[in-house]
Order: structure tokens, then sequence, then C-alpha cells
């Protein structure tokens, strides 16, 4: 068995209605089920979806307040008052800031924008700033990506005469703050259809609307902001990234384009992918690390050489940031296999650890551990913790840390991420009343999921229908990239890949077809030894077109397995039982037969079993390993029987070059017997070398044969020399058991190392699937 690292969930849908769709569009059945997942249904909307050139955005006046806020910039700019964008530091702040910027400039507004610093200002609006920009001669601020929550700040700039307009789109208080305008697309005299804007399509709508057309030359702007921020990419947001995808391949913003380059980014193929792994991390990356000015300024410069610059010191910050992730991500794992358990919620902290990457230090404990997780670092100084947290599906982490607010000093966040700030002193009650509250949480609960679009058959897949997948993009939340299942896979030629030999490939095949899929797992190369010849492999990933030689194939980068049976392995060869000897498995146990075997193991769990002993297999085991051969197969059969392992290793010692000894022939039984008789009383050991020279026979043969003798009563030892009895009468060898038990020693063995691994699986199942003991002469008969 192989179990899968995620649960596997998959949504049905109506066989019928996906039938009358895939009909009615003239499309293939699987497809028609993704469509209606996404519920898509009729022609028109299929349209929509696959042809954003035909449509176009909402109209920005559909935003309550939009109208106030349009006459109060109109009004800034005529009479060269001072304007503040007021921005965030992340990629859909920085992003805001250089659309609306842009936009102002353009109309011939007196504006800068301000990005508060991280570590000293924290998120969003705060009344110093506020009193600085008052001081410094601004007579409107205009926040983007941020305010919404900021009603005291909003209050107290009220009160010092300083005009401000909210843009914004994250989840609104119970009132909305007191401004000149509040433009939110959850605002509750808003008519607009659509709420799940990003801050920078909200920051798109305000210039859209001062400039009384869309300013589609920002929209690539755009697409990097709602990507970024992980909005729901359906409706408008699917629009405006599909459109401003476009954009970043045809004529890019120079910032992006000198970012793109200097990080080795193909922006003529940009995907949503590029903004997620590529672009977005590095405009991150310098509000993580210290002020974000550096990334509004990359965006909004029109200098070749200065953003050269920029997008190096971007870089580079991105550079820093990944080591500090890979430090402090090593120092909380550290610290968490320091104690004594888990928990269900693991709470690590530690003393000048950076703030502005413990959110990813924490996504990534809760990808290794699989357990909700907060990170915090303690400045030393003011004995303040402050840090993030990340969550499973099934641990509501905001409610968590909400029934304790009192701890914390500042605290925010949803179901499964949360940000807060609290005295370093309260950090172990926290961490106490955490795992009560997490105390429900079982072990399924901490293992992630997968969401699986659909069941597919070899047969399905094609160029052509990846092709039609890849029109789903762009993808991203409520339109997931579509992982599939494929069942009872035979797995053919896996092998490890890479220069450190950490990835998988494969090829998939179902029986008895000779239709096959290219599939290659990044990171998973460990399972690749997991795998048995005999295995139905169920695997779950996402279908691509690899090219090559301008041939296309479809892939599959794998991304889970599981085997959902037994499985047999074939460790008779030298290099594969060293390779199991290396490895360290609590769930192991390797079963001897001679003490010999034994000290051969090392350190690995054993248990020696005692031929001449009853025996009872009273263990279970996940994986069984037969280090050595017994003397008869039943030992092995009733081991077998009685634990059902997930997984069977068979060595039998072969790797170790023994022989299968060979039975002599009546005739040297016969030459041996009128030595005996002739020369007797016979002392046998003296004669044995001589006997050897003479006959070739070895000393483990004439033992042997002097054993029948003495068990038939041919013969007695006395002082140990041999003398012939006087036999009445005459007896066959095969009525002796020593000859017996030496013939089936012999025939276990040669059908243990000479059987191949189908007669060896045939056997073992018979075991595995019954709890009657199969005929150990089925080994031989490959039955």
């Amino acid at each position: 068995m192989i179990h899968s690292k995620y649960l596997w969930n998959i949504e049905e849908v109506s066989e019928d209605k996906a039938i009358q769709l895939a009909k009615q569009l003239k499309i293939a059945l699987p497809f028609a089920k993704l469509l209606l997942k996404r519920k898509i249904t009729t022609q028109g909307q299929f349209d929509k979806f696959f042809h954003p050139e035909k449509y176009e955005t909402y109209d920005p006046f559909l935003l309550a307040e939009m109208d106030l806020a349009v006459a109060r910039i109109k009004q800034a700019i005529k009479l060269n008052e001072q304007i503040l964008v007021y921005g965030d530091y992340d990629a859909d702040g920085v992003t805001s800031i250089a659309v609306l910027m842009k936009t102002l400039k353009h109309l011939g507004a007196n504006a800068e924008f301000y990005i508060p610093n991280r570590f000293t200002e924290g998120y969003g609006p705060n009344i110093p700033a506020f009193d600085m920009a008052k001081t410094q001669g601004v007579d409107l601020i205009i926040t983007v990506d941020n305010g919404i929550a900021a009603l005291e700040v909003m209050t107290h700039a009220k009160e010092i005469g300083l005009d401000v307009i909210v843009t914004d789109h994250h989840e609104p208080r119970e009132v909305m703050p007191e401004a000149i305008a509040v433009i939110h697309p959850k605002h509750p005299k808003s008519a607009y259809p659509f709420d799940e804007l990003a801050g920078v399509g909200v920051a798109y709508k305000l210039a859209h609307a001062l400039l009384g057309e869309e300013p589609k030359e920002l929209l690539d702007l755009v697409a990097v902001g709602t990507v970024a921020d992980l909005v729901s990419l359906t409706d408008e947001n699917r629009l405006l990234v599909q459109l401003g995808l476009r954009q970043l391949r045809e004529g890019a913003n120079l910032g992006l384009a000198v970012l793109a380059k200097k990080a080795s980014l193909k922006l003529e193929e940009a995907t949503e992918e590029t903004i997620g792994f590529g672009i977005a991390p590095r405009l991150n990356a310098v509000g993580r690390l210290g002020p974000a000015d550096p990334a509004a300024d990359l965006l909004l410069t029109e200098d070749p050489e200065e953003a050269l610059f920029l997008a190096e010191e971007i870089d580079d910050a991105n550079k820093e940031r990944k080591q500090i992730v890979v430090d402090t991500t090593k120092l909380a794992m550290e610290t968490i296999e320091a104690k004594e358990s888990l928990g269900n919620v693991l709470v690590v902290y530690g003393e000048g650890w950076n703030t502005g990457i413990l959110g990813i230090v924490a996504s990534k404990l809760v990808g290794v551990y699989n357990r909700p997780a907060i990170v915090l670092g303690i400045d030393p100084v003011t004995g303040v913790a402050k840090g993030s947290g990340r969550s499973v599906e099934a641990f509501h982490l905001y409610e968590a840390l909400d029934k304790h607010r009192d701890l914390m000093t500042a605290f925010g966040g949803h179901p499964m991420a949360a940000g807060l700030t609290l005295p370093a002193d309260n950090l172990a009650e926290l961490d106490t009343l955490l795992q009560k509250e997490a105390s429900y949480l079982s072990e399924a609960d901490f293992r992630p999921s997968l969401k699986i679009e659909e069941k597919l058959k070899l047969t399905d897949i094609s160029v052509s229908f990846i092709t039609q997948l890849e029109k789903l993009a762009p993808f991203g939340m409520d339109n997931p990239k579509p992982i599939f299942l494929l069942e009872k896979m035979n797995l053919k030629g896996t092998k490890r890949i890479g220069a450190d030999k950490t990835h998988l490939k494969t090829l998939l095949q179902e029986d008895e077809s000779e239709v096959a899929l290219d599939a290659i797992g990044f990171g998973v190369g460990d399972l690749v030894e997991k795998i048995s010849p005999s295995a139905a492999v169920d695997v779950v990933g996402e279908l691509s077109i690899n090219e090559w030689n301008n041939i296309k194939k479809p892939q599959l980068r794998l991304m889970d397995m599981d085997v959902p049976h037994w499985q047999l392995f074939d460790v008779r060869n030298k290099s594969e039982w060293s390779r199991i000897l290396q490895e360290q498995s609590n769930s192991r146990i390797f079963v001897c037969f001679e003490e010999r075997t034994v000290a051969t193991l090392g350190e690995q769990n054993h248990i020696l079993v005692n031929e001449t002993e009853s025996f009872t297999a009273d263990f279970q085991t996940e994986e069984l390993v037969f280090a050595d051969i017994p003397t008869n197969m039943e030992l092995i059969e009733q081991i077998v029987r009685e634990t059902k392992p997930e997984r069977i290793f068979v060595h039998f010692d072969a790797a170790e070059g023994n022989q299968i000894p060979t039975i002599p022939d009546r005739v040297a039984f016969a030459e041996l017997y009128s030595l005996i008789k002739k020369f007797q009383p016979f002392p046998i050991e003296k004669y044995t070398p001589r006997l050897i020279q003479k006959f070739g026979w070895n000393k483990e043969q004439i033992d042997f044969m002097s054993n029948v003798f003495f068990d038939l009563e041919f013969a007695k030892m006395e002082s140990g020399q041999i003398i012939i009895n006087q036999v009445v009468e005459k007896r066959n060898l095969d009525e002796s058991t020593v000859y017996q038990q030496k013939v089936e020693e012999i025939t276990t063995r040669k059908k243990l190392l000479y059987s191949n691994y189908t007669e060896l699986h045939s056997w073992m199942k018979s075991m595995m699937e019954t709890s009657i003991y199969p005929n150990a002469e089925e080994l031989e008969n490959g039955n």
C-alpha cells in the first residue's frame, strides 16, 4: 500500500445535465462536467467565460459615492491641491498606487504616494502618518487597498481638516468610515454587481471614472495585483485578469518588463502562474524586509536605467527574503521537534525573527506538519511578540483567537489566516488555550485535501482536450486549475530523475491497453522504491501539453498517489538489499530464521523465529521483510497469513551468495556405507578430509549421509566412531525423517530463490486474501 498524502474530494455533478451541456456546447463530456461545476450552463455564459474581448467591464459609477470621489479629486486637480495616495506594502497595494498615481499624473494632479512601514507602523492608516501629511501641506488623502476599518483614524482626519477618500476591498466594519467618499464594492448603498474586486480593481474603477474611459494600458498592473491578492477569479476579476495578461504579454509596464527580465520570466508567455510565482513574490519581498517604496517606484518609473536599478534591488531583496524564510523555518522546526509532542496547534516563536516573513513560515509549517501554525517574532527590547498564523480547513483560526482577544494588543484575520500582536509573557497561556480550542481535531482533520475535478480514463485525454482545459485559465480562487483522478494505473519504467534524483518520471497505462500517458512528479522521487511491479496505482494530477521536437504529447504532473492494496517487493539482489538495510523505518520488521542473519541487520527491528518451537505471529506491522529462509515454507505462510502486512519484502538470503545444497545420490550412500562397513569402527571426523578429496563430497553431505544411516538404524555412533548395525529388513532412504527434511529444505530454497516475481506474488496473494493455508506447491506452479 501507499497512503495518499491528501484527502481526495470529488464534487459530483449530474451525468444527465453534463451530457445535455456537452451536446449543447459541442464539447467533450469531461469538459462539460468542469463547466457545470463553474456554474456555466448556457451558451451566453460559455461565450462570456471564453471570449472576454467581446465584453466591457461594469460601469464604475455603480459603486456608491463614486460621483463624490470624482468631484472632489477633480476639484483638487483644478486647485492644484496636494494629493497623497496612501497605500499598502504588498503587491496589491503597490499596483493600486501605480494605477491611481499614473491616472492622477495624466490628469495633471499634484500627487505623491505614501506606504506605511510594516515594522514601525503596521498595516493601514495611522494617526501619526495623517498628522505628518497635514503638516506637510497635504489637502486630500486617497487610500488604496486599505482604510475601510480605520474608523478612528478617519474621525481624526476630519477633526484636523484633512479630506480623505477611502478606496478598499477588505471586509468593512459595522459602519463606514467618516470620509468624503468611501469606494467599496460591498458598500451598503452600492449597486455594483460584483463585490470581489481586489484593491487594485477598485483603484482601476476610480481611474476609469476619473478619465471617462478605461485606461486599458494599466490592465497589466490590475492583473498583477488581482492575482497576487488571491481574490475570486470569477466574473469581472476574470475579465480584468484575462485582458491584463494580454497587456502583460504585448506591452507590459516598463518596471514589470525589466523585473521579469531580471527574474528570467518570459512575459510573452505570461500566465497567472508567472504573476503568482514570479512577479508577485518579488514585489512583496521589499515590503517584507523594509520600506516598500522601491516596488511602487519601479511600477511608476519611465526611466529604463532607474527601472533596472530598482529591479535589481527588488530581486536581491527577494533572494534575501527566501534565505530568511529558509533560516527561520529551520529554527521553527527545530523548536517544534524539541517539544515532547506536537500538539494540535503549533505555536512557535523566537527573538529577533523577521515578522515580515512569518506568514510564509507559518504556511510552510502547516505544509510539513499538517497542523494550524502560529509563528511569532519577539522584540527583545519591548518584549512584544508579533506574527502570523495559518490554519487547516477543520480549524477556524479567527474564532479560536477571537475568544482570547484579551491576551492580544492587536488581532485580525479570517478562518484560515490571522495576524496578531501580544506581550511575550502571554505566549505560554495562548498556547495552552489554543490546544484546548483545537482538542476536537482528529488525525483525519490534519490531512490536507485536494479538490478533484473528475475521474478520467486514459482514452479521455488528448492534446485537444488539454487545449480546451487551458482556455479555463486564468486559474485561481473559485476557478482552480483542474486536478484529475486516474484509477488503477500500471506504472512502467518508473525512475528517479533530476540532478538530486528527487523527482519521479513514469508511464501510465491501463490493463490490456496500448494507450499511455507520460507523468512526472516533482519532489516525490522517494515513491519510486515504494511502487511494486504489480501495483494498481490511483494517481491525481494536473494535465499539460509537453512539446519536444515539434511533437505535442499530453503529460500529467503527478501530485499524489494511492495504492489501495498490499504490495510485494523482490529484494533478492544485492543492491536492493543494501538499500533496504540502509533505510530506517519504525513500521518495518525483519523476520529471521537463523541467528547469524540478525548480526547483519544492525539496529533494524527484527524477530528471530525458532523453527523447533511453536510459533505464533502475535505482532502487527506495515512492512514485513523475510531476511532469510526457513527449512519449510509453512512458517512463511503462517506469518503472512496472520500479520497481513501492507508491504512484503522478500530477500531469502539471496544476496549472500548461498549455494543450494545437493542431496547425494544413492551411489554415494552405497560407497560411504561400504567404507564404514569395511573399516568399522569408522572414525568419521578423522577420515572426512580424505573422503572429500577422494569423492568430492563436502562435509555437510558426509554428515547428512551419516545422520540418515543413524535415522534408519543402519548404523550407530559410539565414542566418535561409526559402527554398522545388524539390519534385519531393507529400508529405502526416503523413509528417513532426516532425508525427508533435507529434501523439503532444498525444495523450499529452490522455490524461494528461483521463483520469478509473478510466481512469488501469486503465492503471497493466496495467503493475503484467504485465511486458509494455501498449498505451497502453488508457488512452483504459479497459481
